[in-house]
């Protein structure tokens, strides 16, 4: 992999103010009429007006992402035609992304679709590698671009399509995204009876999609061009579409609960959650909670996987009811030097991060209120006040919670594990090596030099509105400190970073003290559960471990687990589950005594 973090923008030649062109090369639609073309070769090409009026869950895959029109004119059919209850994924990829700004400008040819293409470009993606979720019209629309070379973007996809757009810039001009192994991977990733659409007839085009299992044929074409092909997939489908889970129930009141009721209320599915306290319990009960990501010098799978989920959870907070953004000044720190942090900077460049003195300017950054971010999370999923003592399987399948005084709580289908370190309930054979660490922080009066936003350097301090001073936090093993103790180790880090401001600290408003789960690589763990030989606990799916950075991860993960749950795309790469996958520690353990996955002991 390169160094950087962010794939190039693409250079578009306006030369023709109506018809964006790349430089040197193809144009991204019709000069003549884009959208009637997209309808043409996409739309009629797939069937989808029948396919979306059959309902259900619809993928459509698609090469060449471009300015998002396929995707926008996809949508608009979806809204008119699919029955109430019907969802669409429309996963697509881009090599060299637009920016923003040239996304709107190119689509403000298209004035029947300006209101969702507002919504696509307040929500545009960021440059940065990998994949990147959306979610439009109450979560019946999600959107994925996966930003990458085509080749390394299919390699890292996992789902049964319903129908290809194959709008690649022409064979003549981008040969990479013709070739044969990307026709094994749209083989790969389609079912019996998907279908596809393109404007290309080329002969190596045709030859490449007939010998990985398509029949193809060709049709008139749009506007100036005679042909274009069509094709339906005959061969064995390698994926198999999954029914939606009956109930569901989630242990856990925090951020990972929150998202995992969202996620799942989006798909149709209404989960019982399980908290004893109810929301904003745990680590994710604090008064106020910096939002920043995850930041290291390399292209690595777990570095994109966090990147994304940090940069979907910028996009949903956008406008929600308990999220302030603010932006963060980051500062160099024992681990973090002037120089490690401009080469992030460097990395990052263009995705909202950039030097600033000696540190970096976190721009899409800010802090949250938890609770009432829980809350406009959650909606009306309501929690059930209890403590989920135990779980056991039921004999016919399926999970019973009990609380400590062997009640039963619940029964479910499905069972989420989505808990902090000190309340995973007993009865499970789950390998999952999670450790507890406690950490305060303390909201001080304040009278001192301005703080014009929150700053992080190992602790941190953020300005909040009613002129306190929220600090933290402590990283002490074991038993948590005094609370007086924490508070003046805090306010002592403080005046160590910045002695002004730490002179300006009066007296402790607010002591909050709690455990944060974490996971021996500091890393989260989202998907289904594991044994100690590393075979999977069936129906139960573990999302936890957080740390710290709950608010800046949990949602894309919980996006994933339900993918999981209901056998739809996942927004992750291939590489990126896989490194947060909870089987990682049973694997490792079993590597390093010399044992295979699912060997007697």
């Amino acid at each position: 992999m390169s160094d950087s973090l962010v794939r190039p923008f693409a250079s578009l030649d306006w030369s023709d103010p109506g018809t964006p062109r790349a430089a040197g090369g193809d144009v991204y639609f019709s000069a003549q009429d884009g959208l009637a073309e997209t309808r043409a070769v996409f739309l009629g090409g797939c069937r989808l007006q029948e396919r979306f009026a059959a309902g259900g869950t619809i993928i459509i895959g698609e090469l060449g992402f471009g300015t998002g029109l396929n995707f926008l004119a996809a949508w608009q059919l979806f809204d008119e035609v699919a029955p109430a209850g019907a969802r669409l994924h429309f996963v697509s990829l881009e090599g060299f992304p637009l920016s923003a700004a040239d996304a709107r400008r190119a689509l403000s040819a298209f004035g029947e679709l300006q209101g969702k293409a507002g919504e696509l470009a307040d929500q545009w993606p960021s440059p940065l590698k990998g994949p990147h979720m959306r979610v439009f019209a109450g979560g019946r629309v999600v959107l994925s671009v996966f930003h990458d070379t085509v080749e390394a973007a299919l390699a890292q996809m996992d789902f049964a399509a319903d129908a290809w757009f194959l709008d690649g810039f022409a064979p003549s001009l981008n040969g990479e995204m013709w070739s044969p192994e990307v026709f094994a991977h749209i083989a790969r990733l389609s079912k019996s009876g998907t279908r596809l659409g393109t404007f290309t007839v080329a002969g190596a085009v045709r030859r490449g999609l007939q010998a990985v299992g398509f029949q193809i044929e060709k049709v008139p074409g749009f506007g100036r061009k005679r042909e274009r092909l069509e094709g339906v997939f005959a061969g064995e489908a390698h994926v198999s579409p999954q029914a939606l889970p009956g109930r569901v129930a989630i242990i856990g009141g925090g951020i990972a609960a929150a998202s995992l009721a969202r996620a799942l209320t989006a798909r149709g599915v209404t989960p019982v959650v399980i908290a004893q306290g109810g929301w904003g319990t745990g680590a994710s009960g604090g008064p106020a909670a910096l939002f920043t990501p995850r930041l290291e010098a390399a292209d690595r799978p777990h570095v994109r996987a966090t990147l994304s989920a940090f940069d979907y959870a910028r996009a949903l907070y956008e406008g929600m009811d308990g999220f302030h953004a603010s932006g963060v000044f980051r500062a160099p720190s024992g681990n973090d030097g002037a120089g490690r942090l401009a080469r992030i900077a460097t990395m990052m460049e263009g995705a909202g991060v950039a030097v600033q003195g000696d540190g970096l300017a976190l721009e899409r950054t800010g802090w949250v209120e938890p609770l009432r971010l829980l809350t406009a999370l959650a909606g009306n999923v309501p929690v059930l006040d209890a403590y989920a003592a135990q779980a056991a399987p039921l004999p016919g399948g399926g999970w019973q919670v009990l609380d400590a005084q062997r009640c039963v709580l619940t029964e479910a289908e499905t069972l989420i594990l989505a808990p902090g370190a000190d309340a995973l309930p007993d009865g499970l054979e789950v390998h999952l090596p999670v450790e507890a660490l406690p950490g305060q922080i303390a909201r001080f009066a304040y009278d001192g030099p301005a703080i014009p936003q929150p700053m992080a350097w190992g602790h941190y301090l953020a300005p909040l509105e009613d002129g306190s001073v929220l600090a933290g936090a402590t990283h002490e093993r074991g038993q948590s400190l005094p609370p007086e103790q924490a508070a003046e180790d805090i306010r002592a880090a403080v005046s160590a970073f910045d002695p002004g401001v730490g002179a300006g600290l009066g007296e402790v408003l607010e002591h909050w003290g709690a455990v944060r789960c974490v996971l021996p690589d500091r890393l989260p763990a989202a998907g289904q559960a594991v044994r100690a030989d590393a075979s999977a606990v069936d129906r139960l799916y573990v999302l936890t471990g957080f740390g710290a950075r709950g608010f800046a991860h949990a949602p894309l993960l919980a996006e994933h687990v339900a993918s999981l749950i209901c056998g739809e795309p996942s927004p992750l790469e291939r590489s990126g589950a896989a490194s947060l996958d909870p089987a990682r520690f049973a694997l490792r353990a079993l590597r390093r005594q010399g044992k295979s996955p699912l060997q007697e002991s």
